[in-house]
């Protein structure tokens, strides 16, 4: 039975209790997952690598991962963590898909409601990168009609709990780099997914233009639909981030959260040059991603677990991301390159300026 369970604050919540229920046991899960059995792995790593007698800061992964993936408890951390993030997904889609009729339903009322606007471009020529099942999602981004409440609900147990209210999209928008001039008319989010940051910036500058735009159809429908239901006026269109259609100098912001990792060193290097070509000068490209090159942790055990979840977790294009300087590959496109504060976790800001 599906039941109208209201809001927490600004999400709806899931309308069956015993998926909301089943999603608060993998939390749980998730939880000790990464805090008491990652103490132990931890331990048991720090024993291998003094077995092995390495300078840790400066020894290559091939030096001691054999040894890390032999390891009993090391092996247990990683199936655990493998597990939690196939529960994640699970029940989710177990339940949309058994009331497929009803959700579908719900989307195709909002597709032609506002506020806002919805593109769909089921026709487009997708790159390759785009088709895998990134996270080991079921479908990938691409692939499934439930993509969006999928992503949405399933990383909300990612999340730990803390971004259930878009706590860190919040977070990004109050903090976002902007033009000198203070000029603000249009802000493209690309990579937007289901528009969490999409519509964090709609209400934290109600003055301007806000598109969301993501290769992912059937992320910015949801996405568009959950604007229509929080009533943010948001203009959600399936695009490419490397082909916006956007005009030259037309934008005075641009954002990216967490894409440019789950893109290929060409896709990164194509959608930066087309952000150069549509912002204005003056405007901004803020990025929030991983810390790249140098900035990168060398710690042995977060290496390890880095490239664990490069080759478990469908994090294709992550380890090649990290290894280069991605200030580099903006400075590439023609941007005048900072460092930003870190943002939540600790995940890297990277601010691109457009010359004027």
């Amino acid at each position: 039975m599906l039941i109208d369970r209201g809001f927490s604050e600004r999400n709806r919540r899931v309308r069956s209790l015993d998926v909301e229920s089943y999603q608060d046991f993998v939390l749980g899960f998730r939880d000790w997952t990464y805090g008491d059995l990652d103490k132990s792995a931890r331990a048991s790593a720090d024993e291998i690598l003094e077995d092995l007698r390495l300078n840790t800061e400066e020894a290559p992964l091939d030096a001691f991962r054999g040894a890390f993936e032999k390891d009993p408890m090391i092996a247990a951390r990683i199936r655990c963590w493998l597990s939690s993030q196939q529960l994640m997904w699970r029940n989710v889609l177990d339940h949309y898909s058994q009331h497929a009729d009803f959700y579908m339903g719900g989307m195709e009322t909002a597709d032609t409601s506002g506020p806002g606007s919805l593109e769909l471009n089921t026709g487009m020529d997708m790159p390759d990168y785009t088709k895998h099942e990134i996270h080991i999602q079921p479908g990938g981004y691409t692939g499934n009609d439930f993509a969006g409440p999928l992503y949405h609900y399933g990383t909300n147990t990612f999340y730990k709990g803390q971004n259930n209210e878009d706590e860190f999209q919040f977070g990004i928008a109050r903090t976002i780099a902007k033009p000198a001039d203070g000029k603000i008319e249009r802000i493209v989010d690309i990579g937007c997914g289901i528009g969490r940051l999409s519509v964090a910036l709609a209400e934290t500058f109600p003055d301007a233009e806000v598109w969301g735009l993501d290769v992912g159809g059937p992320l910015v429908r949801y996405a568009h639909a959950r604007a229509v239901e929080l009533g943010t006026p948001v203009h959600f269109a399936q695009r490419l981030a490397e082909d916006t259609k956007f005009a030259d100098n037309s934008v005075d912001i641009v954002t990216a959260y967490i894409l440019f990792h789950e893109v290929s060193e060409q896709g990164a290097k194509d959608i930066c040059a087309e952000t150069f070509r549509i912002l204005r000068p003056g405007g901004v490209f803020d990025v929030t991603d991983f810390h790249t090159g140098r900035a990168r942790s060398n710690e042995p055990y977060r290496r390890f677990m880095g490239w664990i979840d490069h080759v478990y977790n469908a994090e294709r294009w992550s380890h090649q991301f990290t290894a280069k300087d991605f200030m580099e590959t903006l400075r590439e496109a023609g941007f005048e390159v900072e460092k930003g504060e870190n943002r939540h976790w600790g995940i890297a800001c990277y601010i691109a300026r457009k010359p004027e």
